[in-house]
């Protein structure tokens, strides 16, 4: 997967837009906020709560240990930011150049822009990471653990997470370009823009309903749907604006999603068969001996605010548990 720099890729219109679309995201104090635990070495305590999957142990160290960021943190984040030549990130050539094709303003051209934008605030999540800069590295709270006969051992048999920067649905670090750095990049992601960004990848000629200029977030919030959810057409011009604005509004991430979000896809399904995705590399298929939230009795109406995609989502869980590929994709 070649990379190439903003700088050399990119010119005019097409490099100084995207320049100011990251300058934008990374002026938000989520932003600051994100990078800083990076640096730092470990999330902050009410941050690694505000989890759909549960977080971690009440009895984990982190609760008391890290309220808040360590000392001089925060003067170390600004002076990165100040620092850091927006040109020299390194893009996937590919996405460079089909953003470089597409005419300034047109949906191609906006698309592109979004997902140049998410790959650029992932890869500097990346960079950050491998600075070394941890001020945790010997005091024992990411590798703690709970005995033996805690339930937590049922859920994660190997122990300690490898990082405690972690989306619960981008983990599989053997997989990825940077390892762990992108375990951790994912999750800065997912904080900052509101969840993992996503596209549609589905060919035309076999998905008459693909929407290849749609834009959809996997988000990891307390409170906040687990499901992959698809940007409307408010939220999608709210980001845009924002991305291309010369006076952004900075209270405008993360973008959450609202019970009026109704199109939603299930991330335990495959994202070769929903695809929607980003990189085809970023999420293993589920185990099958995995647990499958959409086996429920009750019509969830938090994760599911449609009846019929609660049940046409019961009916996949229930053909993945049986091992049948009969799905129902495309939907809607």
């Amino acid at each position: 997967m070649p990379k190439i720099c903003i700088g050399i890729g990119l010119g005019g219109a097409h490099h100084d837009v995207l320049i100011r679309a990251i300058s934008n995201v990374l002026s938000t104090k989520i932003a600051e906020e994100t990078y800083a635990q990076i640096i730092d070495g470990l999330p902050l305590a009410s941050v690694v709560q505000d989890t759909s999957d549960g977080g971690l142990t009440d009895e984990h160290p982190i609760h008391d240990a890290h309220k808040e960021l360590c000392p001089g943190v925060l003067e170390k984040t600004r002076e990165f930011r100040r620092d850091v030549d927006l040109s020299l990130i390194k893009l996937d050539s590919t996405l460079i150049a089909e953003y470089r094709a597409a005419s300034v303003g047109s949906r191609s051209f906006k698309t592109r822009l979004v997902e140049a934008t998410a790959e650029a605030i992932h890869e500097i999540a990346v960079q950050v990471f491998n600075l070394g800069t941890s001020l945790h590295t010997s005091d024992g709270i990411a590798s703690w653990v709970p005995p033996k006969d805690d339930m937590f051992w049922q859920w994660y048999p190997d122990g300690a997470w490898p990082t405690l920067f972690r989306q619960p649905w981008y983990q599989d670090f053997e997989q990825y370009p940077n390892g762990l750095a992108d375990v951790a990049a994912f999750w800065a992601e997912s904080r900052i823009i509101g969840g993992v960004v996503l596209f549609d990848r589905r060919h035309p000629e076999a998905s008459p309903d693909v929407q290849p200029d749609s834009v959809w977030l996997h988000p990891d919030r307390y409170d906040i749907t687990y499901r992959i959810w698809q940007l409307s057409d408010t939220h999608r011009q709210q980001l845009l604006e924002f991305l291309t604005s010369e006076t952004p509004d900075l209270e405008l991430l993360p973008i959450l999603p609202s019970r009026e979000d109704t199109r939603r896809e299930d991330p335990e399904e495959p994202i070769e068969k929903t695809g929607i995705y980003r990189n085809i590399w970023e999420r293993k298929p589920l185990p099958l001996d995995a647990p499958d939230l959409r086996l429920k009795d009750v019509w969830d109406q938090f994760e599911y605010p449609l009846k019929g995609d609660f049940q046409r989502a019961q009916h996949r869980a229930y053909n993945r548990k049986d091992g049948s590929s009969d799905g129902d994709y495309p939907y809607e």
